[in-house]
């Protein structure tokens, strides 16, 4: 059925809303991560964290279209947002679309946790106790549904065809893109709105992933916490924020004349079926995946030129990555640049592995691939060229995007410059 195109993007994140400031951000190797007054008041092992500071949805002119907004959960907030800013910057004319070949696809691994863990603190006096019962209005319910943003932007656009949520963890962004560029592939749709979104600064998700052990602990200047490859890397920073993508069909693009940022090539996914949390350090999960992203996409190792990983500062998944990257492209794996966005604003769960794929989209466009700041100590068996604290200009036709999750979920896309229409 054609080519499936991104024509636009939105995300919003830490270190910037909207795609130009994102972009920029993230190319001067700054760190957006902050020592956490409440997560040292609370006595977590982990003390850093990367927010969005003087967020403000009256400066985006949402009130029209999205008259409740400012009353819902921010990860609905960030969402809608980030759905908003996408299709703005695709410039679709919207009310004249084809409204049932329109849909959208949203995830989120968490939710409106922040939500949920506020009311349950207020209405049992923070745990001490038992839970009173007093009306507290619909968006309580909205905080719950995972569906209540991709309803919202449906609604708000028009958009009759797919409306669907997905949760499966931190692949779930790039699970979503997935399922949009099938939609298209087969024919189902022609414009599909594909994103993630995570607000996850609460003590119940803290304490959750402190517990185990999963976030960083490293030791010194706190925005140098997340060290992706690092040989002292020592857990991830818990980050926040969201990114959207508009999917077209090839021939929809064309006729409109859109700017195309790339071409989908493939996506694969698939669960290692070994651990809730633990990976295997050879990495055979992550190659299959890579393998099977590869052979769909009709893609050969030789073609990638540069890899998003999910790169999340732990010492097995870098390790695993690692593995994954020499296990299919061979001595190759050391020429290919390889970077992590969560050096520079952590890790925010779902919208991680889509502001990857936001990233690797960007590289394609602008020729500049972001670098993964932090990385000081070199590790023996980690051991590849990880951009180190520096943007390196490099054309960049072909790149992989890859991402894991709880549950041993892993997932792969494999983006390709687009040659039809000059960017």
């Amino acid at each position: 059925m054609g080519k499936v195109v991104v024509t636009g993007i939105g995300v919003v994140a830490p270190n910037g809303i909207g795609i130009d400031t994102y972009w920029r951000n993230l190319i001067s190797g700054k760190s957006y991560i902050e020592k956490s007054d409440f997560m040292e008041n609370l006595g977590f092992n982990s003390k850093v964290a990367s927010t969005i500071k003087n967020f403000n949805l009256e400066e985006y002119n949402v009130k029209k279209l999205f008259p409740s907004l400012e009353k819902e959960d921010k990860f609905v907030q960030y969402g809608v947002l980030s759905g908003k800013l996408s299709l703005d910057d695709s410039l679709l004319d919207y009310k004249n679309l084809k409204k049932e070949e329109c849909g959208v696809i949203f995830a989120s691994a968490i939710g409106g946790t922040t939500s949920v863990a506020k009311t349950f603190e207020d209405l049992s006096d923070y745990g001490k106790s038992p839970i009173t019962y007093k009306p507290i209005g619909p968006n309580f319910y909205n905080s719950g549904m995972f569906n209540h943003s991709a309803s919202l932007l449906s609604k708000s656009y028009g958009f009759e065809g797919y409306c669907m949520s997905l949760s499966t963890g931190c692949t779930a962004g790039l699970d979503a893109l997935g399922l949009g560029y099938e939609a298209i592939k087969n024919g189902e749709a022609s414009v599909m709105l594909v994103g993630s979104s995570e607000a996850p600064h609460v003590g119940f998700t803290y304490a959750t992933l402190d517990i185990i052990g999963s976030l960083s602990v490293a030791e010194g200047d706190p925005s140098r916490a997340s060290r992706p490859f690092d040989k002292k890397r020592a857990g991830f920073v818990i980050g926040e924020g969201a990114s959207f993508l508009v999917l077209e069909n090839e021939a929809h693009a064309i006729k409109r004349g859109a700017k195309i940022y790339g071409e989908i090539t493939s996506f694969y996914s698939l669960s290692n079926a070994h651990h809730m949390t633990d990976l295997k350090a050879d990495g055979e999960s992550m190659s299959e995946v890579i393998n099977r992203a590869l052979t769909l996409g009709e893609v050969l190792p030789s073609d990638i030129d540069y890899i998003n990983a999910h790169g999340s500062s732990t010492p097995q998944n870098d390790l695993f990555e690692t593995n994954a990257y020499k296990n299919v492209f061979g001595d190759r794996a050391y020429d290919i640049p390889i970077s992590s966005t969560k050096s520079m604003i952590g890790h925010s769960l779902s919208s991680a592995s889509l502001m990857g794929a936001t990233s690797a989209l960007m590289s394609i466009k602008t020729s500049k691939i972001h670098p993964t700041i932090n990385y000081e100590f070199e590790d023996e068996q980690c051991d590849l060229n990880y951009v180190p604290n520096h943007f390196v200009e490099k054309e960049v036709n072909t790149a992989l995007v890859t991402a894991s999750g709880f549950g041993g979920i892993h997932s792969a896309a494999i983006f390709k410059k687009y040659g039809g229409i000059p960017l």
